[in-house]
């Protein structure tokens, strides 16, 4: 049986440069195409949310229905609404807030669902920790200048 590791580690380092970029250009009060790093930093982590958000829906519409899986679509979703919501505020700093407590709330899901249903697999496990910590520093980052 042919493996995706190689294919999903790469994507997902791949999928962090964004964040580094816009994180730059927030401590450097830069802009991209007339949009600050901060705003272009909460619209990349919104989108990468709810990306998030989809794989898991993605696994557990697979598996039999469960009062669990149930529980964590609702968690899932509500996370995802709310990195949604994050981008309609006037105010991109509290976004990114918004938007960190979603990352972490969409990994706590995502680590408790694998714990239970036995599914975890170690590489996706350590790899999502990895990714998730660094994203949450980066958003620490990016709102260190403003508070």
């Amino acid at each position: 049986m042919r493996s995706y590791k190689p294919i999903v580690a790469t994507l997902a380092v791949l999928g962090i440069i964004p964040f580094f970029f816009t994180t730059y250009l927030s401590l450097t009060n830069g802009s991209f195409l007339g949009k600050s790093g901060v705003t272009l930093f909460a619209s990349y982590a919104a989108v990468m949310i709810s990306f998030i958000g989809g794989t898991m829906w993605g696994r557990l519409i697979e598996l039999p229905e469960s009062r669990t899986g149930a529980k964590l679509l609702i968690c899932s979703f509500v996370a995802v609404f709310f990195a949604w919501v994050s981008l309609l505020l006037k105010t991109p700093e509290l976004s990114v807030v918004l938007l960190l407590l979603s990352l972490i709330t969409i990994f706590w899901v995502d680590a408790r669902w694998l714990k239970q249903s036995n599914n975890a697999k170690p590489y996706y496990t350590s790899l999502n920790f990895s990714l998730t910590s660094v994203i949450s520093i980066m958003h620490l980052l990016v709102l260190y200048p403003h508070y």
